[in-house]
């Protein structure tokens, strides 16, 4: 037990924005994980905070795209609904493949309702890896 706690205290709580370029004034999402991500085969637990900015309810489809190869769980697609200037957090898993692709990793993720874009938004997984995955 005792070391299962230190190693929580080893990992440092990241919060990432997402990328500059992305459709985010109606929902603002933010990503936050445990850095560093465990060794690949291992999985990690992130959270997404979707936030609604608008004073409208927000009702559709979520949907986030791990990096190449790399493992989500339980799925990509989720339904959501968020109530006005309301907030609410996905939670899901990630594993990093035991020979990962040379980056970017990138996560993308993308709300939709119906043919409506809400937000689209890339978030840069590489400061949380172990080590640099170069090409």
């Amino acid at each position: 037990m005792a070391n299962r706690r230190r190693q929580s205290a080893d990992k440092e709580k990241q919060v990432l924005a997402p990328l500059e370029g992305g459709i985010v004034h109606r929902i603002q999402p933010v990503l936050q994980y445990a850095k560093p991500l465990p060794p690949p085969g291992s999985f990690a637990e992130f959270f997404l905070i979707l936030k609604n900015i608008t004073d409208h309810r927000m009702e559709g489809w979520l949907t986030i795209t791990p990096p190449d190869d790399w493992v989500i769980v339980p799925g990509r697609r989720l339904m959501i609904a968020i109530r006005p200037q309301g907030t609410i957090l996905a939670e899901f898993y990630l594993s990093i493949p035991a020979l990962p692709a040379p980056g970017p990793h990138f996560l993308r993720i993308k709300v939709t309702a119906e043919e409506d874009l809400l937000a689209e938004a890339v978030f840069d997984l590489r400061d949380g890896l172990l080590f640099l995955v170069d090409g």
